[in-house]
């Protein structure tokens, strides 16, 4: 029942999407047959993967990062637990689908040619930031401050970095947290604050996937950085077999987590060999669900992207602008994250500020992110600039809002690029990009897309302040009315003597 649940769920998700590929194909561009069959066909194989992947990440992902933190009970094993939580963080994020297809983009404009250095950096730098939010929560350190230091560190390296690479590293970044690592690094969230938090509140929980999404951003602007000192890194696109990379890559995602989980098993859990095969059972199903989602991904879905990205490249301005504003309002309704943390907002905030409002908010953020990255293409704007005051003003939001939606914003900018967006709007921007000011120019669309919903959410946190202060004045108004009224009330016998005692008086005289 939950498989097929997820199934509707995602394939309602997708229909927005093959509609407006549908639309664009009946009353603007013809697009070749066979790839319009393909593309319909990926999108179902994508829907029953990730239902599949998805049901078992929750049998077994989930789990895993629960046992983990359970058996952290003593200070004297929490050296152990971050050193494997900063491993598990980086082999989940090898796993991520979102990555894989950030990687392959990034091979087809022949900018890296070494696939597995900069997998091994994303998920590095998903690892690093991984333990230290770990120390974060345990230290009760405040988020505010540690997102202070990392920007500082991020913008300072920007300052070195080719203005083209600065995109790719955010990207990497927007691309990591996904359906894999995301429920993992929240299930260790939520343990180790419930653990060790000084606050013992739901605040200390969010804050970890915003932190973890922008470690590859500083891992891929340190490589990039010896990079272009040692000759640049240029190279030629690599065409793989569609089966067997993908077959590979879902292997390589999957079997390091089983070894280390089994290695963390031997160590300090020792579960029944039971319930080891039904990890082992789970994680099965888990690689078969990896595998068909990114093999529809790879069979058409990146395909139909690049088709529609040429297609905008003949277009005038107002008419990429208004598919671009059609795309990211869709799109938002078909990221499953994005819905999960509209609930999660909601009930955050014990329904003041509704899930429709989140959704609707992020949607509109979405639209926008989208059609700046088109105009920056057209246009040619410096990416750097975008990025620079988006999170200047994030970094300055963080001051009037609660802690809770300073963590909620930045883990919804982790999620917030998801697979669609990996899958069909990136290479749409490559190929627009590709048509007019370099495929290169293409790339930065994720880093927006994360970066939106930041804003956002903080500006939801902000009229949610304002709403609570002003429910408190009111209710205080209420109260000294209440009070006032029942202290006159009580007083009323007093009042009633002093008025019999000068009417008496007055009677007396008369």
């Amino acid at each position: 029942m939950r498989f097929l649940k997820k199934l509707r769920d995602i394939v309602l998700a997708l229909l927005p999407i093959l509609v407006i590929v549908l639309f664009v194909h009946l009353f603007f561009y013809k697009i070749d047959t066979k790839l319009l069959i393909g593309f319909f066909v990926s999108a179902f194989v994508i829907a029953f993967g990730e239902a599949l992947f998805l049901t078992g990440v929750d049998s077994t992902i989930i789990p895993m990062g629960e046992l983990m933190v359970n058996t952290v009970n003593k200070l004297s094993k929490l050296i152990i637990f971050v050193i494997f939580a900063a491993i598990f963080g980086f082999f989940a994020t090898i796993a991520e689908p979102d990555v894989s297809v950030f990687v392959t983009q990034l091979f087809k404009t022949g900018v890296f040619n070494s696939k597995i250095l900069i997998v091994f950096c994303i998920g590095a730098g998903v690892g690093i930031f991984t333990a230290l939010s770990i120390f974060r929560i345990i230290k009760n350190i405040e988020l505010k401050y540690i997102y202070f230091a990392i920007f500082a560190l991020i913008f300072l390296l920007c300052c070195f970095v080719k203005s083209e690479y600065i995109a790719l590293a955010f990207d990497a970044g927007g691309a990591t947290t996904g359906m894999i690592s995301a429920p993992f690094l929240l299930a260790i969230a939520s343990g180790i604050s419930s653990k060790f938090s000084k606050t013992k509140s739901n605040k200390e929980t969010f804050g970890m996937l915003g932190m973890a999404s922008f470690g590859p951003v500083v891992a891929v602007l340190i490589l990039f950085l010896f990079a272009q000192n040692n000759g640049g890194v240029e190279v030629a696109a690599q065409n793989l077999n569609i089966f067997i990379s993908v077959l590979k890559n879902s292997l390589f995602a999957i079997v390091p987590l089983a070894i280390i989980f089994l290695i963390y098993d031997l160590i300090l859990i020792r579960l029944p060999l039971r319930k080891k095969l039904k990890f082992c059972a789970g994680l099965g199903i888990t690689f078969i669900g990896l595998f068909l989602f990114m093999f529809g991904i790879d069979y058409a879905f990146t395909g139909m992207g690049e088709v529609i990205g040429k297609f905008l490249s003949l277009q005038k301005p107002i008419v990429v602008i208004i598919f671009c504003i059609v795309f990211g309002f869709a799109l938002t309704f078909a990221e499953p994250s994005v819905i999960v943390l509209a609930k999660q907002v909601q009930s955050a905030t014990k329904g003041s500020v509704p899930y429709i409002i989140v959704m609707f908010g992020i949607a509109i953020s979405m639209a926008l992110a989208i059609l700046l990255a088109a105009l920056r293409i057209l246009y040619n704007i410096n990416f750097f600039y975008i990025i620079l005051t988006g999170y200047i003003v994030a970094l300055i939001l963080m001051f009037f809002v609660d802690s809770l939606f300073t963590g909620l914003a930045f883990d919804s900018g982790g999620v917030a690029s998801g697979p669609m967006t990996s899958a069909f709007i990136l290479p749409l921007m490559v190929s627009l990009a590709a048509e007019t000011s370099g495929a290169i120019n293409g790339f930065g669309i994720i880093g927006i897309v994360a970066m939106s919903p930041i804003l956002v959410i903080q500006l939801i946190g902000l009229v949610y302040k304002f709403n609570v202060y002003a429910q408190k004045r009111k209710e205080h108004k209420k109260a000294f009315l209440f009070s006032y009224t029942f202290e006159n009330y009580s007083n009323i016998e007093k009042l009633e003597a002093e008025y019999n005692k000068l009417k008496g008086q007055k009677n007396e005289k008369k």
